[in-house]
């Protein structure tokens, strides 16, 4: 894939988000169409009331996929919408270019006006990440990347902070983590995350991280581009989905960080020449995110 090419697919993603903005800003204020007495119907998407999802969403996801499908037929398309109606074919994973959308990441954030909230827009080729658009409208926040052409948030180039100037942690004790409680609230996998959360937290003398903070803003995308900035060092989570995570991928690693999804061989018996490199796997419903990481050996 050529950097021109890239530099196209990077150019619609903008476009589309820009579009779909003043929806989303209506959808968050309830003006306009969305208004308090018209079609905004939040719904419950899981019987538990933690997962809901509203006509905004449906909207937003409804034209981005118009628009793309006009502008590359052969394309696939995945969005959380769609998926989550059931629509047939759509979620078939291959390595044929796939827009991966989120029309409103952190929908529990709109529905309750936190504006850590909005569009994610992503492209994989090969199965892998390459273009990458979150776009915060409240925040006025857009941030953008495609491989090997850097990561910009209105347009600075990122991190915000360049290091060596951001420390280099020597430990979890020097971190500031974001993560996500998820929706599911069965008992098993709340204890298990607090379990987590409290190892995290507890100072090391009781085995713990003894983390400076751990902070919950209510959407992976939006805590990525956190770390992309460089105001937290670390987003680690377990059971989002491609959609939550794939356009904010490319904005982190461009901007020098990283990010692994739980499948390596670090804890296992795995011979030692079976340990081979693999891509991010952003199917995988596992991720770890970090801020910096120095380049490595080949």
């Amino acid at each position: 894939m050529s950097a021109e090419q890239l530099k196209e697919y990077l150019s619609t993603a903008i476009a589309l988000a820009k579009e779909v903005g003043p929806a989303f800003k209506d959808g968050f204020w309830r003006t306009g169409r969305f208004a308090a007495d018209s079609e905004f119907a939040a719904g419950d998407k899981t019987g538990n009331g933690a997962d809901c999802v509203t006509e905004v969403d449906r909207h937003i996801e409804r034209t981005i996929f118009r628009r793309l499908r006009e502008i590359y037929p052969d394309h696939r398309f995945v969005g959380e919408e769609t998926v989550a109606e059931g629509a047939d074919g759509d979620y078939l994973v291959t390595d044929d270019p796939t827009w991966v959308v989120d029309p409103v990441d952190g929908t529990n954030n709109f529905v309750h006006h936190f504006p850590y909230t909005g569009v994610s827009i992503g492209l994989t080729i090969g199965k892998e990440p390459v273009v990458g658009v979150v776009y915060l409208p409240v925040l006025d926040e857009l941030y953008t990347a495609a491989r090997g052409q850097g990561a910009f948030m209105n347009g600075r180039r990122l991190p915000l902070i360049e290091p060596p100037v951001l420390t280099t942690p020597a430990s979890l004790a020097e971190c500031s983590v974001l993560c996500e409680h998820g929706s599911d609230r069965s008992e098993p996998v709340v204890r298990s995350r607090l379990a987590s959360f409290a190892r995290l937290l507890l100072d090391t003398q009781h085995g713990g991280g003894c983390i400076q903070n751990l902070r919950v803003t209510g959407g992976a995308c939006p805590d990525i581009t956190l770390v992309a900035k460089g105001v937290a060092e670390m987003y680690w989570e377990l059971g989002p989905h491609a959609w939550d995570f794939a356009a904010a991928v490319t904005i982190l690693v461009e901007a020098g960080g990283a990010v692994f999804d739980g499948a390596g061989w670090w804890g296992t018996d795995l011979p030692e020449p079976e340990r081979i490199l693999k891509p991010l796997n952003i199917w995988n419903r596992k991720i770890l995110a970090i801020r910096f990481i120095p380049d490595l050996p080949g």
